[in-house]
């Protein structure tokens, strides 16, 4: 039996995609892989290359290394760095670990926070909105649902069986689809960011607006009330973006949407033009216009 420690599994799905991975490499009898433990316990046969089974981890942007091999010195990163800078006693009152402030909660937030507390530190999240940004709430997931669910209603109207399987026009319940849809975001947002943050003790999360008093400072504005001041010793700003919106002449007296308002919207439109032939602008007009809106689409190029 062979051990390998693993970092950076956020999971338990990732641990499960870890299994796979490595019961894929030649040689390896039986997986069994660890979120809590981050190690993965192997049965494989004599012979079997510890470099292919640290690269099957790797390829999944994990970090692998078997159990039982000599410690081998590499370069510090910037964490390391900032240790000799700033010296072990630090400028937030730790006699140990880094305190990172971390402005955000997305995507690029939770993976820094992630390794950040990997690498030792000690990290402080600050969201003024939902936890998990714009992917899981308002961008990838809701839309990939909502196409999911235009796609089910072409396949019902659009019968490639000619008379053998008849086609039938569907019924859109839009207010279902939406109440459907928004308990898979609230299910993959808990799984892949709040049960996260809240099973990591190295990671403090602040509900409020931030803002800084000074350079080694931040004041955050609760939420439900009330003020806390932040000392960090390095801050990371991940606020991301949202839409934008053209300064087209007589757009602001339009009722318009985003991509954030089309994702929720509780009814489908007759009528619906698109302005922009992007990849987002070109999923969400054929979603709503398999879901029976007249879409048009308005593009300066292809």
């Amino acid at each position: 039996m062979s051990t390998l420690k693993i970092t950076g599994m956020t999971c338990d799905s990732c641990a499960v995609h870890v299994k796979d991975a490595l019961e894929k490499v030649p040689g390896v009898q039986s997986a069994d892989v660890s979120y809590a433990k981050g190690s993965a316990k192997l049965a494989i046969e004599v012979g079997t290359s510890p470099d292919a089974l640290t690269a099957a981890v790797a390829g999944l942007g994990y970090r692998a290394t078997l159990a039982d091999a000599p410690s081998v010195s590499t370069p510090g990163g910037l964490l390391d760095k900032m240790r000799d800078l700033l010296g072990r006693n630090d400028k937030t009152g730790s006699s140990g670990a880094l305190h990172i402030a971390v402005i955000g909660s997305g995507g690029a937030a939770m993976a820094a926070a992630l390794k950040a507390v990997e690498q030792g530190a000690r990290v402080t999240l600050i969201e003024r909105g939902t936890i998990g940004g714009t992917c899981v709430n308002v961008g990838c997931v809701p839309s990939k649902i909502m196409i999911r669910a235009a796609h089910i209603a072409h396949l019902r109207r659009e019968s490639p069986f000619d008379g053998g399987i008849a086609a039938t026009t569907p019924t859109i319940q839009r207010t279902a689809l939406l109440a459907q849809q928004q308990a898979r975001v609230d299910e993959l947002r808990h799984a892949k960011y709040e049960g996260i943050l809240e099973g990591n003790p190295a990671i403090t999360v602040l509900h409020g607006s931030a803002r800084f008093k000074d350079n080694r400072n931040l004041i955050v504005q609760l939420n439900d009330g009330g003020e806390r001041v932040v000392a960090f010793d390095r801050c990371l700003i991940a606020t991301g973006a949202s839409p934008a919106v053209p300064p087209i002449p007589g757009l602001k007296d339009t009722p318009y949407w985003t991509s954030t308002e089309a994702l929720v919207s509780e009814t489908i439109p007759k009528r619906l033009a698109v302005i922009g032939s992007s990849v987002v602008a070109l999923e969400l007009a054929q979603a709503f216009a398999r879901l029976g809106a007249k879409v048009t689409i308005l593009a300066r190029s292809t």
